[in-house]
């Protein structure tokens, strides 16, 4: 079996890492515009998939990204945000299975535009969004918990997102800026948690530490309040550039029970016990990909399922219509400074 990963960045070497260690593959090509940085990302992908996976999988390059897609079984689309529409209309037009990093478009007219697309095709389970909480075996395991109200009537969601690394400015815009990019996980992952449609937003966010973001126009803080239609209110924080470290979790409150998954091993931040002594983190997570590294992985190996046919798909496009809608209304209340309704693109 061979799969196409399409982009040579940071993400689209990670994925094509962890697919030459899934279990059925033989080849995996990087695609991507520069045969010098091909060349470099090949190395790194290599290193990183380890010695044995490198003997065994056939790892290759090209800059021609017609011919790929002419001889392959699936595609990996890891490129900017906006080029992420173009590429998986031409991956459900040729019949090929495709996993697409997130944000999946950058406007609602692109979103419906793809969407009429893929479900005309019958395509809709067979194009994968990379939300990856919904891989994560923590997150599943807490969903799980709140579907069978082991934590009794909800009263409250906090959620935290914050990157270790700081953005660059320019590929923020076109990833669709903080709102569309870093924010959409948990505007996806929290109305996914308590299976429940998020009816109001109020967001505000700023450029409180890079210079170059406020001249860039975005932002690198975020926080946000959903209302859900039982009563039930969520807080969201997003931040670019946390020096302390990745800081990933959410935390459940139930008249019940109260979850938390993030606050384990590895958690950024310096607690003060009762005496008032400071004690400092150990080991924290690098970045992203370490932090959900598990998750990575089994994202990866789920869409190599879906692409035998024998898996089930976690988050197909029209599932991930509710955190664009989400994420849209923030973009509005962050320019008028007021609640704004979540507004059904269709």
């Amino acid at each position: 079996m061979k799969i196409t990963v399409i982009g040579a960045g940071g993400i689209g070497r990670m994925h094509a890492a962890h697919l030459m260690s899934t279990p059925g593959l033989t080849h995996v090509e990087l695609v991507g515009r520069d045969p010098d940085r091909l060349a470099h990302s090949a190395e790194a992908v290599r290193e990183r998939a380890g010695a044995e996976a490198a003997a065994e999988v056939d790892l290759s390059t090209t800059t021609d990204l017609e011919g790929a897609l002419e001889v392959t079984d699936g595609v990996v689309i890891a490129t900017p945000g906006r080029a992420h529409p173009g590429l998986v209309v031409e991956a459900v037009r040729r019949g090929l299975p495709a996993f697409v990093e997130k944000p999946l478009a950058l406007t609602a007219d692109d979103y419906l535009r793809l969407l009429r697309e893929v479900e005309s095709a019958g395509a809709d389970e067979r194009v994968m969004v990379g939300f990856h909480r919904r891989h994560s075996q923590e997150h599943r395991t807490l969903k799980g918990l709140l579907d069978a109200e082991r934590a009794g009537t909800l009263r409250s969601v906090h959620a935290v997102n914050a990157d270790r690394r700081i953005a660059s400015p320019e590929a923020l815009g076109e990833s669709g800026g903080l709102w569309l990019d870093l924010m959409m996980h948990d505007f996806d992952a929290v109305p996914w948690l308590v299976s429940e449609r998020v009816e109001r937003v109020y967001a505000a966010g700023g450029a409180l530490e890079d210079r170059a973001h406020a001249e860039h126009g975005q932002i690198d803080t975020a926080h946000a309040v959903l209302h859900f239609g039982s009563g039930l209110v969520a807080t969201l924080v997003g931040i670019r550039g946390n020096a302390s470290g990745q800081d990933v979790r959410t935390v459940v409150h139930g008249s019940r029970a109260t979850y938390s998954v993030g606050e384990t091993e590895g958690l950024a931040v310096s607690h003060i016990d009762q005496e008032g002594g400071i004690h400092s983190p150990g080991t924290v997570y690098e970045g992203y990909q370490e932090r959900f590294e598990p998750a990575f992985v089994r994202e990866m190996q789920e869409f190599v399922e879906l692409v035998t046919g024998q898996g089930r798909n976690a988050s197909p496009p029209s599932s991930g219509l509710h955190a664009f809608e989400i994420a849209l209304a923030a973009q509005r209340s962050a320019e008028t400074g007021q609640p704004e309704n979540v507004e059904p693109l269709r």
